[in-house]
């Protein structure tokens, strides 16, 4: 009686270190993830800034068609990113924040081709 009580005891507690273990391996795991996810959003940010900044300098200096050209290449870069994940996420809490602010958008990302295949040039203001 002994020897299994020992036994079902050892089981136990193997059982809860390694359901103990799985949980600190799945909350590390997601701190990890969050802080990938965290770092990746500053840097599309950060591009964004100096998109907008370049633009801005454009439209400063009175270049504005090389400032159209740069929006309208930051908007097929978006379009594309957004059509992607449209098609591939199966996410429809974002299908419906995008369709309650622009119900239209949704059909466009269906079909979305981008302008700018392969590589092309960013307009320089030479003012």
């Amino acid at each position: 009686m002994k020897r299994a009580l020992l036994l079902a005891a050892v089981v136990i507690l193997l059982l809860v270190a390694a359901v103990g273990s799985f949980g600190l391996g799945v909350k590390t795991e997601r701190r990890q993830l969050d802080k990938a996810l965290y770092s990746t959003q500053a840097m599309l940010w950060f591009n964004h800034l100096l998109q907008f900044r370049e633009i801005e300098g454009n439209l400063a200096k009175g270049c504005s068609g090389e400032a159209l050209e740069a929006t309208r290449i930051a908007i097929d870069q978006e379009m594309h990113l957004l059509s992607d994940f449209h098609k591939n996420s199966g996410d429809p809490s974002i299908d419906k924040y995008i369709s309650d602010r622009d119900p239209k958008l949704l059909g466009d990302l269906e079909t979305f081709k981008s302008k700018y295949v392969g590589t092309w040039a960013q307009p320089r203001c030479e003012k």
